[in-house]
């Protein structure tokens, strides 16, 4: 998991500092291709921005331990008769200017420990968004590495049908000749153009759905302009092999580490926070606070008494009558929930279900991962087993072709016979190649659940 977790803040990082490094155009290895792919997938930037959220919604719970601090200050101007605030006595006056200030300062000390939980409920949030991460970057690695062998596979298949189309095109000059000296009839040239004129359409065809493959990877890529785009093509000859040699529960137990499950697993615990969250208001919640205020009012007058014992009024400065008037208190408070409707309870009963609710997703994302791998598993053995027939196939496809143009060439068969020859090699080796691409891409997504990059 400490890898899992590594990785996604490494693909955060690289999403939110790395600038645009590949240029469009030119050949692009499949690490390229899947490294940009990750860098500017929307999915993936969304799932970053949920990370910086859940980053901030933890701090905000570490900082609601912090007792709460506020302040108010207050003026007002009163005319007639009013009540001075600072004596408590009725005054007729035109104008009476009043000022009055505070500070109270609150902590919750008690309410269920429904403050741990909060923090408990981030921090494991946090935790299962850097997974969403890795998944999404997860989910683009696949498509892409599946996009890119799709181009490999339509280039093959192209360079096959430009072979045929030689090979036709070789023979129809021949026989023209041929028919030219009367040596065979005009039917074999008009067979073997109408399967040149078929071997075009085949190639145009190809090339088609190469350039679509092409589109797609560079959608994938979020490319704008896709204008000199083109891949690396690399040996995979070498990873042709035997069916996988683990079974499908080894790969699956390797495969619990995937960011899927983790995150599944994280938000299950986040489900079981959430019973001890509801069950947190049925405590009591006990506060304690303090504050601190005073007032000023230009209508109050302080006695001043001379020396000679008489007493008369003067104005009561600002700062003194702000000084005089200050008062603190200490309050602590308890509140006892005893009726509510219910609401309480019935909360704790559908974060109960809630939780339930959560396991059955888990379950869900377990089981339908041991179907993927499954299916993989099943595929990959049997993309094995039909290459190794196709390799068969073409090996005695191409021998026999080889003996029909000879026979071709003597005049010892027609073009028909010719043709059907040839149609064989070519569907036996497009077998062939379905077989290996498939091959090689299940092997890698088996390999990618057991926690290995796909390369190539």
């Amino acid at each position: 998991m400490k890898r899992n977790i590594f990785t996604a803040l490494a693909i955060i990082f690289l999403i939110q500092n790395s600038p645009q490094c590949f240029a469009q155009g030119g050949l692009w290895s499949l690490e390229q291709c899947i490294y940009h792919a990750i860098e500017n997938n929307l999915q993936v930037k969304q799932a970053v921005n949920n990370v910086d959220a859940n980053k901030l919604n933890l701090e905000q719970a570490k900082f609601n331990y912090l007792p709460s601090l506020s302040g108010s200050a207050g003026y007002n101007l009163s005319f007639g008769r009013s009540l001075d605030p600072t004596t408590y006595q009725f005054i007729d006056s035109k104008a009476v200017n009043n000022f009055s200030s505070s500070l109270s300062l609150g902590t919750q000390l008690f309410a269920g420990m429904s403050k741990r939980y909060s923090l408990q409920r981030s921090e494991l949030n946090l935790m299962a968004s850097v997974q969403d991460v890795q998944k999404a970057a997860n989910d683009i690695s696949v498509a892409v590495a599946a996009a890119y062998l799709q181009i490999l596979y339509n280039k093959e298949q192209v360079a096959n049908s430009q072979n045929q189309l030689l090979v036709i095109g070789e023979q129809v000059a021949r026989t023209k000749k041929l028919v030219e000296a009367e040596s065979v009839p005009m039917g074999a040239l008009l067979d073997l153009e109408a399967q040149f004129a078929a071997e075009s359409y085949n190639l145009v065809n190809y090339k088609n759905i190469l350039a679509n493959s092409v589109l797609n990877l560079t959608q994938l890529l979020e490319l704008k302009n896709n204008d000199g785009f083109d891949i690396e093509v690399p040996s995979v000859d070498a990873l042709i092999g035997e069916a996988p040699a683990e079974n499908v529960e080894d790969i699956n137990d390797a495969a619990q580490e995937l960011p899927q499950i983790k995150a599944s697993k994280l938000r299950l615990e986040i489900a079981q926070t959430d019973i001890k969250l509801a069950q947190a208001r049925l405590y009591p919640t006990i506060n304690l606070g303090a504050s601190y205020g005073s007032s000023f009012s230009d209508a109050r007058q302080r006695p001043v008494m001379t020396t000679t014992g008489q007493i008369y009024y003067e104005k009561y400065p600002f700062f003194d009558q702000m000084g005089d008037n200050a008062n603190s208190a200490i309050q602590i408070s308890m509140q006892i929930p005893i009726f509510n409707a219910l609401t309480a309870r019935r909360n704790v009963s559908l974060a109960q279900v809630s939780a339930r609710n959560t396991e059955i997703t888990m379950q869900t994302a377990k089981n339908q991962l041991y179907k993927e791998i499954q299916q993989a598993y099943t595929d990959a053995t049997s993309a094995s087993s039909r290459y190794e027939s196709a390799q068969a196939s073409v090996l005695s496809s191409s021998q026999s072709f080889d003996y029909a143009q000879k026979r071709f060439d003597a005049g010892a068969i027609n073009a028909v016979d010719y043709i059907t020859a040839k149609n064989a090699l070519l569907t036996a080796q497009s077998m062939m190649l379905q077989a290996k691409y498939e091959y090689i891409f299940r092997v890698k997504l088996l390999d990618f659940y057991k926690g290995v990059p796909i390369t190539l």
